[in-house]
């Protein structure tokens, strides 16, 4: 039976222009927004109410990510390479964990560590992957980062660069683990609940999925981009993948057959600018 979506709700009113970034807290109690706009706008879940607006000046909002297992710390990587940790002082603060965060801007790649006081302190630079004879002259730009499990492993990080293909960083022993060589353009990824399957955005026709382990390519579904970053990730669990396009609409297909589930419409503008990214490893 096909998958059954409605409208839950409608958040308008507040950001001016593109929206860049989306992220629940860890318990999906608040959504937080982030536009071009450069602002920060955090809702209620259950009644799709406003609570707060944060404003950063001309600095667009690229990317989001809460400190789990609070529900009142985020951070927000801006248009100008700055990282900014806000506190929503009005919501119960949960205790948090020593844990560790990625950024990610143009070619570099940090590990910092974050002990629940204001300090961050610096574990690690990632280097790039070694260039080949087909990107050896074209810059290198980090697009996208993920934590999984693989084989090389437990604790593996995920890097992918727009022309450089996916870095996979052992993050145990502090040294690259593996190289997969991309042939496309890379813009988002996206890991399934088991860290079995990886999928990728493409710059140019749509999303490929690559078996993880040994970096197969297992099929693709069209979704021409035009050259601009579109979002994809697994859902249910990764029975479902949800990918995003220019001309909005989203469309939800299975991850097995990769037939299609269901379209999602909006009246919304085109993703256009690049990003950069922040993660936080499951725990």
């Amino acid at each position: 039976m096909p998958l059954q979506y409605k409208l839950y709700h409608c958040l308008k009113e507040e950001h001016e222009d593109t929206i860049t970034s989306l992220a629940f807290s860890a318990h999906g109690t608040f959504l937080a927004v982030g536009s071009l706009d450069g602002k920060l706008s955090l809702w209620s879940t259950l009644s799709g109410l406003k609570i707060h607006v944060v404003v950063t000046g001309n600095n667009a909002v690229l990317s989001i990510i809460w400190i789990m297992p609070s529900e009142n710390h985020l951070l927000c990587g801006l248009a100008n390479g700055v990282v900014i940790s806000i506190h929503i002082h009005d919501f119960e603060y949960l205790a948090a964990m020593d844990c560790v965060v990625v950024t990610g801007a143009h070619s570099e790649v940090f590990l910092w560590s974050h002990d629940g006081t204001a300090k961050w302190t610096q574990l690690a630079q990632i280097l790039p992957p070694p260039s080949i004879s087909v990107n050896h002259e074209s810059e290198v730009v980090v697009m996208s980062l993920a934590w999984v499990r693989t084989r090389y492993s437990e604790r593996t990080l995920l890097v992918a660069y727009l022309h450089h293909g996916i870095l996979l960083w052992d993050a145990i022993k502090v040294k690259m683990a593996h190289f997969v060589y991309v042939k496309t353009l890379v813009g988002s990824m996206s890991i399934s609940h088991d860290g079995s399957m990886l999928v990728v955005s493409n710059l140019t026709s749509g999303f490929d999925i690559y078996h993880l382990n040994n970096s197969s390519l297992d099929g693709s579904m069209l979704q021409p981009s035009n050259g601009m970053l579109v979002p994809v990730a697994f859902i249910h669990r990764g029975q479902a993948i949800l990918g995003g396009s220019t001309c909005g609409r989203v469309q939800i297909w299975d991850s097995t057959d990769r037939s299609l589930l269901g379209t999602l419409m909006h009246d919304g503008g085109i993703f256009r600018k690049s990003f950069l990214p922040l993660l936080m490893p499951n725990r």
